[in-house]
């Protein structure tokens, strides 16, 4: 199977983890940008062109501050919305740009996570399949599809450290769903003679030991209700800990079997003063919790996921015609213009990369 990958330039979780399992279903990636696990780069030409035989087009979106949008624009050349799908793994709204006291009014309201422009309008209209990272029951009754993160390989620490730690709590912020008032349930115990460890910032490899020799890792909603963390945790054999997801999740975790959830710090200290005083729970939930990681959320499996919607739907009869309607022009444009929106100096950022790309593509030119 080949396909075309129009990918953003920076790093993206979602995208470097469906580009992995896409390379480990023996997958060809035609892709727009060197990153994100893909190593080979395809010029705007050599897309066009591919477009003719590739199976689908899958388009990505990723974090546009301090960056320029993906490729959108070539959709418009192309013009395969039977064939296209997007990827979107965006938080806040569809941007990724949280609106002005949106984070502290989610603290009181979960619901206030969700933004009023959620979904890029524009794409759903345009595309056969709109995936979401951050997938609720409303928006799979409109025909999203929910596509979570994944355990990439280089989660897997494969340290099997002996457990010295009662709990290791580590995030990257702490302004986002339960993560102050757990950061202060961990500093209470740790005072009671509960060896505990509230840090971050460690060098990953480090980070991975500390989850490896822990009997309890600390995962709480970030940016979205799914985090990075809880894949890593899981990935090196440790009990994990998690606010409960409100998001859908295919193939789900089950409390107190393969992980453990709560729903307030008054839970969470209840749980967590438990799970401490029966440890050998905490190793066997981490087994569990490992092999169901394994069968259904590794990099591999989350892209068979992807191409077994794909590849169902495509079976299904009856026209899907052309839209010739700078679907691809209008969402780059779209998501540029509220980046611009949200913090002026995204305007020098653009203007930067711009003439760092005219420079390169001058010189380029200049070695042909």
């Amino acid at each position: 199977m080949k396909v075309i990958a129009i990918v953003p330039k920076k790093s993206d979780y979602l995208v470097s983890a469906i580009i992995e399992g896409l390379f480990k279903n023996k997958v060809e990636i035609i892709g727009t940008e060197k990153s994100n696990n893909i190593k080979k780069v395809y010029s705007k030409k050599e897309i066009i062109r591919h477009s003719k035989d590739v199976k689908y087009i899958l388009v990505f979106n990723g974090k546009v501050i301090g960056n320029l949008p993906p490729k959108y624009f070539l959709l418009d050349k192309i013009n395969k919305p039977h064939i296209t799908a997007f990827v979107d793994g965006s938080e806040w709204d569809f941007s990724f740009l949280p609106k002005k006291n949106q984070i502290i009014e989610s603290l009181k309201d979960s619901g206030k996570r969700k933004g009023e422009k959620w979904i890029n309008q524009t794409m759903f209209n345009y595309c056969k399949w709109y995936f979401k990272r951050e997938c609720y029951h409303e928006d799979a009754k409109k025909g999203i599809i929910p596509l979570i993160f994944a355990a990439e390989e280089k989660y897997f620490g494969n340290y099997d450290c002996k457990k010295v730690i009662d709990v290791f709590c580590s995030f990257g912020q702490n302004m986002t769903g339960l993560r102050k008032g757990v950061e202060k349930i961990c500093r209470k115990l740790k005072t009671e003679g509960y060896k505990i460890i509230i840090q971050n910032n460690l060098p990953y490899d480090k980070y991975l030991k500390l989850i490896s020799s822990s009997y309890i890792n600390i995962d709480a909603w970030g940016a979205g209700d799914c985090t990075a963390r809880f894949w890593e945790i899981l990935a090196n054999k440790s009990c994990c800990f998690a606010q409960k997801y409100n998001i859908l999740f295919p193939n789900e975790f089950t409390d107190g079997v393969n992980y453990v959830e709560y729903s307030s710090i008054k839970e969470f200290e209840t749980k967590l003063r438990y799970y401490l005083e029966n440890k050998q729970k905490c190793i066997d939930i981490a087994e569990r919790g490992y092999q169901h990681l394994l069968k259904y959320h590794t990099t591999e499996a989350r892209a068979k996921y992807l191409i077994n919607i794909l590849e169902r739907d495509n079976k299904i009869k009856g026209k899907f015609d052309k839209k010739k309607v700078n679907a691809g022009k209008m969402t780059y444009l779209n998501i540029l213009l509220n980046s611009f929106k949200r913090s002026p100096k995204n305007v020098l950022i653009y203007l930067k990369n711009v003439i760092e790309a005219s420079i390169l593509r001058t010189k380029n030119l200049r070695e042909d």
